[in-house]
Order: structure tokens, then sequence, then C-alpha cells
């Protein structure tokens, strides 16, 4: 924090410093009191002070019923004076700004816990904001859903059927092209085990043991199987020859399912 008179105040300040987030302490009136270490690296600019500037400049969509003080009622926070992590822009001094996720709480009676750390504040009530930067992690969200809706667009456009599945056999994800071979919806596959419901019996009708299945096999040792002529069971019981290539899908070294 900004000082440290006492031992106690000089301990708690550490304490605070030490924390991954930014942390921002506001008065009555709306204005900070206090940051610590990781909140000044967040806000604060050269030439620029964050102690003593109004949380809505920082915080332009934070919600102001939240401020203590205020005569209106918040309704995000709970009994407690409690929010939720929430979304939202934080701008820095020099007007930059950014994603981070906030959570407030109010501190009752916070003077005496403060005032050797900040002589100026002489209200009753503080609001302790807790921020985190969401720069990288946004990034990283918006990449994720970008690769995402592409490869459920191959998928769909793809004429070959697709079936994902888990390590457990279970339908995972079905494209367009599959449902329509296999006579299924979509929505009839998911979660289902895979091998009863198409693959349960061979070409004669004669059953066909899950354990043999190239399914099995590629879930338990990884392996990638090519099989010309299987055949598939469509929902109406007719026999659907195919194709069949199984291959392992993996999380890194994990197995993770399985794509037919």
């Amino acid at each position: 924090m900004s000082s440290r008179p006492s031992r106690g105040t000089a301990r708690l300040a550490a304490i605070l410093d030490a924390l991954p987030d930014g942390l921002l302490l506001v008065n009555c009136n709306g204005t900070v009191v206090n940051a610590n270490a990781i909140a000044l690296e967040m806000f604060e600019t050269p030439g620029t002070a964050l102690v003593g500037r109004g949380l809505l400049d920082l915080l332009p969509e934070f919600d102001s019923k939240l401020i203590p003080g205020s005569m209106r009622r918040p309704e995000a926070a709970d009994e407690q004076g409690r929010t939720k992590p929430t979304r939202m822009t934080a701008r820095r001094t020099d007007g930059h700004e950014y994603p981070v996720e906030v959570t407030s709480a109010s501190l009752d009676s916070g003077q005496a816990a403060y005032n050797d750390i900040h002589s100026s504040y002489t209200g009753d009530e503080l609001l302790m904001i807790v921020v985190r930067d969401l720069s990288g992690t946004v990034d990283t969200e918006a990449e994720l859903a970008r690769s995402q809706r592409q490869t459920e667009m191959i998928l769909r456009a793809a004429s070959e059927g697709v079936v994902g599945t888990d390590t457990d056999g279970r339908v995972v994800l079905v494209n367009p092209a599959a449902a329509q071979i296999l006579g299924f919806r979509a929505s009839d596959l998911g979660g289902q085990e895979l091998h009863p419901l198409i693959l349960h019996s061979r070409a004669e009708g004669e059953p066909f043991p899950y354990e043999d299945s190239p399914l099995a096999d590629t879930l338990k040792s990884g392996r990638k199987h090519r099989v010309r002529g299987q055949v598939l069971w469509s929902k109406s019981g007719d026999r659907v020859p195919v194709d069949l290539t199984t291959a392992p899908v993996r999380d890194g070294d994990q197995l993770v399912g399985a794509v037919r």
C-alpha cells in the first residue's frame, strides 16, 4: 500500500501488496483512498496519481449504487454487501482501456483499520474492490471461439460423416452428413453409446462385441484404424456399408476421445 507508519499496518500492507489482483479502497465520495501494488501497476501511469481519483473514472461501468453512502440500494450485492465477479472495462489514468473482472465488498467501520494509512480519509465506511486484468484471457477466449466456429463450419460442410466420442464411447459430436447417413437426428445420438446404436452386429447379423471393434481399440491403445466395407446399422435397421476410419483425439499427451 502507499504508506507504512506502524508495524501492524506495514504487515497488512505487505500482505495486500502480495495479492495477485489489484485492490482498491474507495470512500463514500467514490474516491480511491488506497491501492495495493498490483492496482498501482494496473491503473497508474507516470505523472498521474491513482489515489484521489474517482472510481468511475477508472471503472466507468461500475454500479455507482455500490459506493458507500449511496441512497440507492444496489441490486447486485448480497446482504453482506458483496458482489459476484463482473466483467467490465477498466481505464488507466492515461485513458488506456482494457477488460477486467471486478468483485467488491463493503467494509463497515473501515476507518479504524485504515486511517493510519491515509489520514485524509474521514468517512465511516469503505468499499473494497478487487480487480483482475483479463487482457490475455479475453484474447485467448476470442481465439478459441473463432477456432471453434471454423471447426463447426468445416464439419457442417464436410460430405463425409464425422462422429466424435469421449473415452467411454459416448457420442459428443455429430456432423449433418453422419446424421443423414445413419438416419438419426444429431440430438438423438448425443450422449449415447455409439457401438450399440450403429455397430452392434456384423454384416451377416451376428453380434459384434464392442471389444472387437476398431473404436474400442482406438480408445484403448490410441491406434488409428481404416476399415473398408465396414457395415453400420441405420436407425431403421438397414445395413449401411462404409469405409470406416477411427482416429484418436488427444489433449496434449492424454487420450480424450475418438473420431470416426
